[in-house]
């Protein structure tokens, strides 16, 4: 037979509010009473509704998690960042003890973008089945996005500032980072830069800044894309390497296609780095050791970004801060072997 708080209660002597106040925490009882409800407890083997627990202390004990990047079909959950900033989130759950609800997306960006349908967080955040909210990469920019942001809800987003410089986010310096990486094939005398990217109109603003800066009719950066299956990506770089002009360095920006990448040079007698150089971005440290040769890349950890984001989201859940602050984590090039600098004494600069 189902134990119930009302035989809990009859055991102790005591009311049901009181033994609600014991098991919930909230309110004073004396601790003779709360002996009583403790002792009763465990003698009837009773298990409290967590659920109806958090209902009455207005919580539910979930913090929703949302990847705006799984709108797109060139990502997936087993990508490294994603599960990168899945364990770093989870890591700080444990430690409140809540729960982590994978919030995931019936509808498409573009309907997102115009209005035509609110992002599934939305009702989550808004009809309070989630306590708070954490969008695990670059959100999209939308109506209900920006009154989430307005009216002060409990969200931690990943990327630049927005909103007047309203809000809670972690910043990895995105554009920083792909400038740095720009820089360093430019200062090894690489002319020719090919880019491949999921982020096309952030990477085209950046490509065309840091063009702007080194003011160098010869520097040549190519942006390209694909639609996310492994043929579309072949097909990319079956496109950038039977060009007259082959570019000399090469940005893969997901590490995940970085083997691929060297197999399919390779297959083209074309060696790293001695006929292209190579660059990565890796969110596991020391994850381009595994290729041969190992892969300079930039760092920038997942794992670290979800642990401020989601400490961020307690400290404002809990009044310890107000609704304007980011966090800013750096993100560095560690250099290996598939960079080489290419030794050309015509190379000039302006």
């Amino acid at each position: 037979m189902k134990v119930s708080i009302y035989d809990v209660a009859n055991l102790a002597g005591v009311s049901i509010s009181t033994v609600s106040r014991v098991l919930n925490k909230s309110g004073y009882v004396s601790s003779k009473t709360e002996k009583k409800v403790y002792d009763a407890v465990e003698k009837l083997n009773f298990t409290p509704n967590i659920m109806a627990q958090n209902l009455a202390n207005n919580e539910t004990k979930l913090i929703g998690l949302y990847f705006p990047s799984l709108l797109d079909s060139k990502w997936s959950i087993s990508n490294t960042y994603i599960l990168e900033f899945i364990n770093g989130v989870n890591e700080v759950l444990i430690q409140h003890g809540y729960h982590l609800l994978l919030i995931n997306e019936m509808n498409g960006r573009e309907q997102i973008m115009a209005d035509e349908c609110k992002p599934q967080y939305y009702s989550f955040l808004k009809q309070k089945r989630i306590d708070g909210l954490i969008l695990g990469a670059n959100p999209v920019d939308c109506s209900s996005f920006f009154e989430l942001l307005n009216l002060k809800m409990p969200v931690v987003y990943i990327g630049e500032k927005r909103f007047n410089n309203a809000g809670l986010n972690v910043y990895a310096q995105y554009k920083q980072y792909n400038k740095d990486i720009l820089e360093y094939f430019y200062q090894r005398n690489h002319q020719h830069v090919a880019v491949i990217s999921s982020e096309k109109n952030l990477m085209e603003s950046i490509i065309r800044e840091f063009k702007m800066d080194q003011n160098d009719d010869n520097l040549k950066v190519e942006l390209f894309s694909y639609s996310g299956n492994l043929d579309s990506y072949l097909e990319t770089l079956r496109t950038i390497f039977t060009q007259n002009e082959k570019p000399t360095g090469l940005l893969v920006q997901d590490i995940a296609k970085v083997q691929q990448t060297i197999n399919y040079l390779n297959n083209l007698q074309l060696k790293v780095p001695d006929d292209v150089s190579l660059i990565t971005v890796e969110h596991n440290f020391q994850a381009g050791e595994q290729f041969f040769p190992a892969v300079t890349s930039v760092y920038v950890p997942a794992y670290q970004m979800a642990v401020e984001a989601t400490k961020l989201l307690f400290d404002y859940l809990q009044g310890n801060q107000n609704f304007t602050k980011e966090v800013i984590v750096n993100s560095n090039i560690i250099e290996r072997h598939s960079v080489k600098t290419i030794l050309n004494e015509l190379v000039k600069r302006k």
